[in-house]
């Protein structure tokens, strides 16, 4: 599993229903009752959608008012879940007005209404709720109940990518306490939603889903879907090995062992979730432009996508994939070359000592690389960019650090940082990153190098208020050619989600298929993400 937008998000540990199991698998349909197991690297903390859990529109406890529906090789579409219709925009975008599903009822049998949906969305906008996700509605003026079917949105300014933050999931109001500490909540151990699974239990390791008996649509055919935590990687192939599990997600190079077992499917996902490093301002080194750009081009994306992803990527120049269609300028590029990196570093007296390493005016072209100490993607990740980059002259000293001792350290250090929490519009995709109003306005690894440009914050302001599709492309475009001219940080790759499972899940069921996945993933995602959807085939 993975994150949210909190201090634990970009860890990969909250918003998402990544979990796993103890219990043999069941795939194969032997079992009396129809269950999968699977086993996941991280457990969530919270399962309240207001401390942003499953706040991605695929939640299987809480929904929101849309979803996202779409293919494994493109940007899914959102389409009505518990609204009854698409929104309907103002002419210029700050109103939204939804009409709320009828004669639908969460788990506890209360009925959904429009208080229902602004306590929820008041909630996360309290300052005094502290929820992680309040900075993703900092654009949002108010909410209110038109009438007990209809709910108005009012913005500050327009934003044609709000529709993606319809994607919260609803809780009922009457457990909703106001001014109450997300922490405090009751939601956080025991939800109350109207998706098609309710908890049937749930420890700091083990989470166990059965039916809601009050959904509205078709009661899932998975009876049972159990999660147990096993947050070393080794740990999971080998207990994948053994056939306790029915699946797993792993990193590429682990991932790929299963690829010549008999058994095991290996599945990668296509995302919009980016690996990269941030450039501290506060570092000699690493707020020198010329040292920016020299950190760029003097890497090679595709070998450390070979050697450390196994080949499960796509070199990433930006914040933005080509799934975005035209918005995509895919001439915003950094083009390998070493000899013009090293060029660079010279001509802006950076100069090599005798060990090799550069130097200027008493200062080293040195910098510590801080990455999750947990995950072995982002280590390796980080390894292999330090070795290239030694090549420059530069040296980067690597240190396992955990979020919360980061955070103080963000000007002077860099650190490993993965994204594309909500990618479902070019806006929410980059704005964080690069409006200098962050990270001011949300959290430290929001523009983690206070990247300031007048001219980038005015095409973002321009992408997220325009209501001509034109016009958007245009600024995105522009945000492109923009950030490969003067880089805030170094992107290196958008990597592939990869997951195993047993060869006889997907022969049993139908409705394995995957998502273009966000940051977030786990054994939320991947194959198992419509898991409340799935049929049972002939057997």
């Amino acid at each position: 599993m993975t994150s949210t937008r909190s201090a634990l998000a970009l860890c990969g540990v909250v918003s998402i229903l990544v979990l796993g199991a103890c219990g043999g698998g069941s795939g194969s349909g032997s079992d009396a009752e129809e269950k999968i197991t699977l086993l996941t690297a991280a457990m969530p903390e919270t399962l309240n959608p207001i401390a942003g859990y499953g706040n991605t529109g695929k939640g299987k406890i809480n929904e929101g008012l849309l979803t996202l529906r779409g293919g494994a090789d493109e940007l899914p579409e959102l389409v009505p879940n518990l609204a009854a219709a698409p929104p309907e925009v103002s002419a210029d975008a700050t109103s939204w007005t939804v009409a709320i599903q009828p004669d639908v009822t969460f788990s506890d049998g209360s009925a959904l209404d429009a208080t229902d949906v602004v306590s929820t969305y008041e909630a996360i906008m309290d300052e005094a709720t502290a929820s992680p996700i309040a900075g993703d509605l900092v654009n949002l003026r108010s909410v209110e109940a038109v009438d007990e079917t209809t709910v108005r949105f009012t913005l500050k300014q327009p934003q044609v990518s709000f529709r993606t933050l319809l994607l919260i999931g609803i809780a009922p109001s009457e457990t909703i306490t106001a001014a109450q500490k997300v922490e405090e909540s009751v939601l956080n151990q025991e939800p109350i939603g109207t998706g098609p699974y309710v908890v049937d239990s749930f420890t700091p390791e083990r989470l166990v889903l059965t039916p809601n008996q009050r959904y509205r649509k078709k009661a899932p055919q998975v009876e049972k879907v159990v999660y147990l935590l096993a947050a070393d990687d080794n740990t999971r192939v080998q207990r994948m090995t053994a056939g306790e599990f029915d699946g797993t997600v792993l990193p590429p190079r682990l991932a790929e062992t299963f690829a010549d077992r008999d058994g095991f499917d290996v599945v990668g996902s296509k995302t919009a979730d980016w690996r990269g490093l941030s450039l501290p301002p506060d570092n000699p080194f690493t707020s020198d432009p010329a040292a920016r750009m020299a950190l760029n081009i003097g890497i090679d994306r595709d070998e450390i996508i070979t050697g450390v992803l196994a080949g499960r990527g796509r070199a990433a120049s930006g914040f933005i994939p080509p799934e975005y269609g035209e918005y995509y300028d895919p001439t915003a590029v950094f083009e390998f070359d070493r000899d013009r990196a090293n060029q660079m570093l010279e001509d802006a007296g950076w100069v090599r000592g005798k060990d090799g390493i550069r130097t200027r005016g008493g200062e080293r072209a040195a910098f510590t690389l801080m990455y999750r100490p947990s995950d072995l993607l982002r280590r390796d990740l980080s390894a292999a960019f330090a070795s290239q980059v030694l090549e420059l002259g530069v040296d980067v000293t690597l240190q396992g650090v955990d979020f919360a001792q980061a955070e103080p350290r963000i000007a002077t250090d860099a650190i490993l940082l993965g994204g594309g929490d909500t990618p479902y519009d070019v806006d929410s995709q980059v704005f964080k990153m690069l409006h200098s109003s962050y990270p001011e306005a949300g959290s430290f690894y929001d523009n983690p190098s206070t990247f300031a440009d007048p001219e980038m914050d005015r095409q973002l302001e321009a992408g997220r208020t325009s209501l001509d599709e034109d016009s958007r492309v245009a600024a995105y475009r522009k945000v492109q050619d923009l950030y490969v001219r003067s880089p805030s940080m170094v992107v290196l790759a958008f990597v592939d989600h990869m997951y195993v499972q047993k060869t006889s899940v997907a022969k049993a069921w139908d409705g394995t298929s995957t998502l273009l996945e966000p940051h977030e993933h786990g054994t939320a995602w991947g194959p198992w993400v419509d898991i409340d959807l799935w049929t049972a085939r002939d057997r």
